[in-house]
């Protein structure tokens, strides 16, 4: 390519041919979310997201107080020269106000990043990137040109505006990497020739010292590999394209990818953006909702059908106070052994455990989800003068099914097929 078309490439700064339908695509989806959200919620579902808009805030308010007192800020008196390089920049890829800049140690992390806070711009440059380029500062102005394409596109403005759809597999990281792709060539923009911008994404791909000896050539050819089933399902979960890929388009836009494999294609369309994590993260979360809806599903079907064995469990209790009662009569003994009370009937699979107090008589049932039923046994005379008790019911179980209770028990003992609780 020569210079000539070089730089009517970088002055056309064009966005990524698929950037504005991508985004298109994901604020209708986002504004439908909506839609429904507030219908179906009265709007309330806005009160939780003012909630979460101050969380988010505090959270940032962190980032940015953070830079402020330990990263360098960028003006005419700190670095005047990235300063100068960072004004220009912004004149090129078309900026009223120039971002808050900071230069910020990288730590051996070989990146950047755009960023806002309350209607503020702000631009962070890892000290890493820079002093690797220190002697090619047209790669610079293309390091700097790449980040201030995000707030110039108005990437870290528009993200609010489709942040539920950014969730939707394929699409929503197809648009980060659109976004990319788009900020590549504000970023050739700001850069006076195609080498120095290979430079910049070199150190990138191969470190800040091994860059200088990298062939650039080869590394476009690695993009070759990336048709294959795992580099694509993992570029497909990416909000991130391959640097062999961003390399090769600022070279030749007009060169074609590889086409990504079918089977990458189909599973990826089921596995939602959760960020930058990429398909680990992904597959990581979607299987913690499916744990979790599994251990919700296995729950309710343990709860429902604890609930199905309640009149049973109510049957089987009053049953132990007549046997109970029965062989107080012939004994005058309380006997906690259900054998030899001559309790035959079935207790329900949901009972955890039937006790007998041999001092007061009292029948206490335990069911497996903690709940219980007690027939409680108070002293009584019946009309011939004989000693009996006469029983009382209570539960914990707030919700039983209708016509079974500790009252149904009391007022209709025969009902359940079962003797009476005073007899003779």
């Amino acid at each position: 390519m020569s210079n000539n078309q070089y730089t009517a490439v970088s002055a056309a700064l064009a966005p990524y041919r698929h950037e504005k339908r991508l985004f298109l695509t994901l604020a209708i989806l986002s504004g439908l979310f909506w839609t429904i959200a507030t219908l179906s919620t009265l709007g309330i579902v806005w009160f939780y997201m003012l909630l979460i808009y101050l969380f988010s805030l505090i959270g940032h308010s962190m980032l940015i107080t953070h830079l402020q007192g330990n990263a360098v800020r960028i003006d005419e008196k700190q670095f005047p020269e990235l300063h100068a390089r960072l004004v220009a920049c912004s004149q090129k890829v078309g900026m009223e106000q120039l971002p808050e800049t900071y230069l910020l140690s990288g730590n051996g992390v070989l990146n950047a990043f755009a960023t806002r806070f309350l209607r503020r711009y702000y631009v962070v440059l890892l000290s890493d990137v820079v002093d690797a380029l220190d002697d090619n500062p047209e790669a610079i102005n293309f390091y700097i040109g790449h980040e201030l394409g995000h707030i110039a596109r108005k990437h870290v403005v528009r993200h609010w505006l489709v942040a539920p759809a950014m969730l939707l597999p394929l699409v929503g990281t197809a648009y980060r990497r659109a976004q990319e792709y788009t900020c590549d060539q504000a970023g050739l923009a700001c850069c006076a020739d195609l080498k120095s911008a290979s430079h910049a994404l070199a150190v990138l791909a191969a470190g800040s010292q091994r860059w200088k000896q990298m062939n650039t050539q080869a590394f476009i050819e690695q993009m070759a590999d990336s048709k294959g089933f795992w580099m694509s399902l993992n570029e497909l979960t990416s909000e991130y394209p391959w640097l062999c890929k961003r390399m090769a388009r600022i070279h030749a836009p007009e060169l074609e990818a590889p086409r990504r494999h079918p089977l990458a294609w189909f599973i990826a369309a089921f596995l939602p953006n959760f960020g930058p994590g990429g398909l680990l993260i992904s597959i990581m979360i979607q299987m913690m909702i499916v744990s979790i809806l599994i251990s919700i599903g296995l729950g309710s079907y343990h709860e429902n059908k604890i609930k199905h064995t309640y009149p049973a469990a109510f049957s089987y209790a009053q049953t132990v106070a007549n046997a109970v009662q029965a062989h107080y009569d012939e004994t005058e003994e309380v006997i906690t052994d259900l054998a030899t009370l001559g309790v035959t009937a079935t207790a329900p699979e949901t009972l955890k455990e039937t006790t007998i107090d041999p001092d007061s008589a009292n029948v206490t049932l335990e069911m497996t989800n903690g709940k219980f039923i007690y027939m409680t046994a108070e002293d009584a005379n019946t009309e011939d003068d004989a000693f009996s008790f006469a029983w009382t019911c209570s539960t914990t179980i707030a919700e039983v099914p209708e016509g079974v209770s500790c009252e149904s028990l009391a007022a209709e003992p025969e009902a359940h097929d079962l003797l009476n609780l005073l007899t003779q």
